[in-house]
């Protein structure tokens, strides 16, 4: 088995702060605070070195102009999957929550699939998924598309068939913190210039009176920003240069975790590479995202993903969805299912069991001498 990870959960390595003395655990679980507990960072421009035993399988590109529309850049991710899937010859499992960015994956491979492509694709998706977007649902999936149930996910990672999710368009398009960022300061903050005293605040309610914590990762986030190959300038660039930078890995390979025990060994680097899928995950989309820091928000939090809510209204002509659709957290609803593993090998072993320290690395930049 490979001794680095795609993924490690983070609960594994906070085993090691409750046995013996590691400081720089400690300090790096403020991370989860920030962010959210099951969220690995993977620095992707080789600033940050977390006490974690990962590697970077999911560089940065190398910055250049790009002038491919967003709804481009999805037509040709659309046709890439569902060629992929005819070459194949397998059925396409598209993972659908009715949120903003699996609604666009729909809309993409239905504009561009032929009768024969069309036939392979199968929704999986919940009760929840039709809430969140009924319309959608009744008009374009209902009597369209196969579907099945969001529960069979675990079972059918690591099989024949490819799967999809609509995982990486959060980091194309910005940050939830930007919502958070708004509700407590209002909207007008997120196109003013960065400014370190109002993310010292910001980042310091979490830490509350732990003014160390606050103060490291204040002066963490600025080297990040400072590592940008272009020039981030507002409070709303900063947050999403954050989610960019360090978490575009694990989003998406937290929910190989959840794979059924008896697939498990199924799970492979060519499986990652070439059946489990997320559609944003591409160069292209980077670069889109790099080069157009000006189409993700416009002036409050409802227009937050703007341009990919503009592509589904010109598909399915819901001005309700366009103008009101919040982002929501659809995740939990096909991981609670099944209980994770710790960890996912480079080559793609999945791992339980193990010793904490097995994934432990002492070079970190969470050290404080």
């Amino acid at each position: 088995m490979s001794s680095d990870f795609i993924y490690i959960r983070p609960s594994i390595l906070r085993r090691l702060a409750r046995k013996g003395h590691y400081p720089d655990v400690d300090l790096f679980s403020g991370f989860g605070k920030l962010y959210g507990g099951w969220i690995l960072p993977i620095d992707r421009t080789g600033t940050i070195r977390t006490p974690a035993r990962s590697q970077l399988i999911f560089p940065l590109p190398v910055f250049r102009q790009f002038t491919k529309s967003y709804e481009d850049v999805c037509n040709d991710r659309a046709r890439e999957i569902l060629m992929q899937a005819e070459t194949l010859n397998v059925s396409l499992y598209v993972l659908y929550s009715g949120g903003i960015d699996s609604t666009a994956v729909i809309v993409s491979l239905l504009k561009n699939a032929s009768p024969s492509q069309k036939e392979r694709i199968i929704v999986l998706l919940s009760h929840e998924s039709i809430i969140e977007n009924p319309n959608f649902y009744e008009d374009h999936i209902k009597h369209n598309l196969r579907v099945d149930s969001s529960n069979l996910f675990p079972y059918l990672l690591g099989g024949t068939d490819m799967i999809v999710s609509g995982e990486n368009n959060d980091q194309v398009m910005g940050s939830d913190k930007a919502g958070r960022l708004i509700a407590r300061y209002g909207a007008e903050i997120i196109h003013k210039p960065y400014h370190r005293d109002l993310f010292t605040e910001f980042w310091g309610t979490t830490f509350k009176e732990n003014s160390r914590a606050t103060t490291f990762y204040v002066d963490m986030f600025e080297k990040l920003m400072h590592a940008a190959p272009m020039q981030i300038s507002t409070n709303f660039e900063y947050l999403w240069w954050i989610n960019f930078a360090l978490k575009w890995q694990a989003v998406f390979a937290y929910t190989v975790l959840f794979t059924a025990p008896r697939n498990a060994h199924k799970i492979t680097a060519d499986y990652l590479h070439n059946r489990f899928l997320s559609f944003y995950n591409t160069d292209e989309f980077q670069l889109w995202s790099m080069n157009n820091l000006d189409k993700r928000i416009k002036d409050s939090w409802k227009t937050y993903k703007w341009v990919t809510k503009d592509l589904i209204y010109a598909f399915n002509r819901d001005a309700e969805y366009r103008d009101h659709k919040m982002k929501r957290g659809s995740r939990a609803n096909i991981t609670r299912q099944q209980l994770p593993y710790e960890a996912l090998a480079l080559d793609g072993t999945l791992v339980s069991n193990r010793d904490p320290i097995e994934y432990y690395n002492p070079d970190n930049s969470f050290v404080i001498l």
